[in-house]
């Protein structure tokens, strides 16, 4: 490591004598067109981060706040998706694979597209493009370890996927190819761990100037596999993660012939020249301090958003509990699977993205799930259920259910409501252990004799 791995360079952009040269057509075209769409893109990004972040910091920011910039182009937006692209805008979503996303990055494309086509006529004399490239490439560095500090920490510290006792005993038929990846993520721990140490390191790497290929190439890797995983998983991220992946790549191309050259040949590969930010060295010295204190905030306050998740206390009666018994009206049911009242089991969980500190899941004779988020009171033995979770999303629709509980012996639980489905119904329990299920009962081991692939 040489004393100018910390420097407050940018692009490489100056041959190995340090002489500027002049950028082939197809490069400044490039360039500008970049300049234009990362550009845009990264202002998206920070726009829709920026609740994320300062609630991080402990400010909270209501989400109403981005919603009303985003109502000044909803119009725009909505006439475009309906006009060009067939689409309906039902939400202005950010961050998915919304129509409202697909429409807004298709007109960013159309903007860039005029944009570099005015600029590559009224300055198609310029050599190139070195000084602004330092600062698109400072630009550009900290959305992208924004990003990875977003995503990767949510990995790290595992709340993206974060073990959920339903799963354990809900039909392998009935999950969404997402809800299989989730489940297998977070049924190893460690593995979602260094899924997210690997993102949070190319974030680190992109803060260092020095290091900004190496960030770029592993945010590049790291964005590969988060792509493909969405395209053939269906998750809602395909946007988000291709564009990730794009930038990734426009910040490594500078590099692109030095790298094919240390990979491919036997060539000696001398150190790469940068344009720094400022002709002073003082001020680049000033510039770096203040790249690294930003960097370590963000690193902070993503860190400290989902600690704050991860360290919410277990609910009181956490747990999977099955139903022994079920009486509705003071009369007991008999077990029918097509008996859509009664319960079969009941899941007491914790809550990482509602509001509500528990979630409940009912399941049903035939299978079906019912998801509540609530609060337990356990001074009075109550549990209120304030919001109905719509299966496989986030969408609450607020509900007014009260049920009480007691225990009657070790492990055993039950379960009153005076209106519950409009119906008086009395539930008795028995807790199940979850070390009972192969799926959390199988530790690791580095001898196996035989396969065990249920």
């Amino acid at each position: 490591m040489g004393p100018g791995f910390f420097d407050g360079g940018g692009a490489a952009v100056t041959d190995t004598t340090g002489t500027e040269v002049r950028w082939s057509p197809a490069t400044r075209i490039g360039f500008r067109f970049g300049f234009c769409y990362f550009g845009l893109f990264g202002l998206a990004c920070f726009v829709g981060l920026t609740p994320v972040l300062l609630a991080g910091a402990g400010i909270p920011l209501p989400w109403s706040s981005v919603a009303g910039l985003l109502e000044a182009v909803r119009p725009l937006i909505d006439r475009t998706a309906s006009g060009v692209l067939g689409l309906r805008i039902e939400s202005m979503q950010v961050g998915s694979d919304s129509a409202f996303q697909w429409t807004a990055l298709f007109l960013m494309l159309v903007v860039s597209t005029v944009a570099t086509a005015v600029w590559s006529v009224l300055d198609r004399r310029r050599d190139n493009y070195a000084r602004l490239a330092a600062w698109l490439t400072l630009y550009l560095r900290f959305v992208l370890a924004t990003a990875m500090f977003y995503f990767g920490m949510a990995k790290a510290i595992p709340t993206q996927m974060p073990f959920v006792l339903n799963r354990l005993v809900e039909p392998f038929g009935n999950f969404s190819p997402q809800g299989v990846l989730w489940s297998q993520v977070s049924i190893s721990q460690p593995y979602q761990i260094a899924l997210g140490s690997a993102e949070l390191l190319a974030g680190v790497l992109l803060l260092i100037p020095r290091a900004v290929p190496a960030g770029a190439l592993l945010a590049a890797i790291d964005m590969t596999q988060v792509f493909l995983l969405n395209m053939t998983y269906d998750i809602r991220l395909k946007t988000v993660s291709s564009m990730l992946l794009l930038m990734s790549l426009f910040l490594l191309a500078p590099y692109a012939t030095r790298l094919a050259a240390v990979l491919f040949s036997d060539r000696a590969v001398p150190a790469a020249s940068t344009r720094r930010l400022f002709t002073s060295g003082r001020a680049n010295r000033i510039a770096l301090v203040a790249q690294l204190l930003v960097g370590a905030m963000l690193f902070g306050v993503t860190a400290a958003q989902n600690w704050q998740q991860w360290a919410r206390p277990v609910p009181e009666l956490y747990g999977i509990y099955r139903v022994d018994g079920f009486s509705a009206e003071g009369y007991r049911r008999d077990p029918l699977l097509t008996d859509e009242l009664q319960w079969r089991r009941v899941v007491f969980d914790r809550s990482f993205n509602l509001a509500d500190p528990m979630r409940l899941t009912i399941q049903h004779m035939d299978d079906s799930f019912e998801e509540y988020g609530g609060t337990i009171d356990a001074s009075r033995h109550f549990i209120d259920l304030n919001n109905y979770i719509e299966l496989g999303t986030s969408r609450q629709t607020p509900v007014r259910v009260r049920l009480t509980y007691w225990w009657p012996g070790p492990d055993r639980l039950v379960i009153d409501a005076d209106d519950y489905a409009g119906h008086r119904i009395h539930a008795w329990c028995t807790k199940v252990d979850p070390n009972s299920f192969p799926l959390v009962e199988r530790g690791f081991s580095w001898v196996r004799e035989t396969p065990y692939n249920r």
